[in-house]
């Protein structure tokens, strides 16, 4: 197993306005993405009254690669990365490649009002607790048996403003079943001051432009 490793990949868009018939939305971001989610989706009874980001629609590959959840206020699409044997910066590159085609698509039939990227990651570590004190604390506390971190640096893109969240925590990860694994978990959240209306050339400029923050060379310097 490798020391480090990128877990999961994901954007959200949040609509202006409830869609109240999410499950519409099926058929074209399947065909959008190339036929990815290959199960049968789920799609579920959700009460009027409940809140409108539950989902009432999940699509799944098979492979347990892919995943889109579709609620009435906003969706989300994920690439899971955990058993992938590629670098962390080609698999941020091909899901750059995967969310251009599903923004496009989205924002063609609803207006967008704010968006966010989510990255995960793991640093596998023998002593995750010490390595995050010595990282961001200036004090030694001594032995710990929990520790996070997190942060908010915001920032300004063709104004719109950002926010870059940050999370350090001691985690857990298992590859293929094999022994459980301990080390530092990261995520980084970018995401935007909600807007009336974005434009989809604003969220493909963010992401292109940020793209190097997600990859190995960005988030190294979060643990090490």
């Amino acid at each position: 197993m490798s020391k480090e490793k990128l877990l999961q990949m994901q954007i959200a868009l949040f609509f202006d306005k409830i869609e109240d018939r999410p499950d519409k939305l099926m058929d074209k971001i399947d065909d959008a993405l190339g036929g990815v989610f290959d199960q049968m989706p789920t799609i579920l009874p959700i009460p009027p009254d409940a809140p409108p980001e539950v989902p009432s629609v999940i699509m799944n590959s098979s492979n347990g690669i892919y995943n889109c959840n579709i609620a009435r206020s906003r969706i989300d699409f994920q690439i899971n990365y955990a058993n992938s044997h590629n670098s962390i910066s080609i698999n941020i590159e091909e899901f750059v490649e995967k969310a251009r085609p599903f923004a496009s698509l989205i924002f063609g039939f609803k207006n967008i009002t704010r968006f966010g990227l989510v990255g995960q990651y793991f640093f596998r570590n023998s002593d995750p607790l010490k390595k995050i004190q010595k990282k961001y604390l200036k004090n030694d506390l001594g032995d710990l048996e929990e520790l996070s971190i997190r942060y908010n640096k915001r920032f300004e893109h063709n104004g719109i403003l950002m926010n870059n969240l940050v999370e350090v925590s001691k985690g857990a990860y298992m590859e293929n079943g094999r022994a459980q694994q301990f080390g530092v978990f990261i995520q980084r959240d970018m995401n935007n001051i909600p807007v009336d209306s974005l434009k989809i050339e604003d969220v493909i400029s963010l992401i292109v432009s940020y793209q190097n923050d997600f990859k190995l060379s960005g988030i190294k310097g979060l643990v090490e």
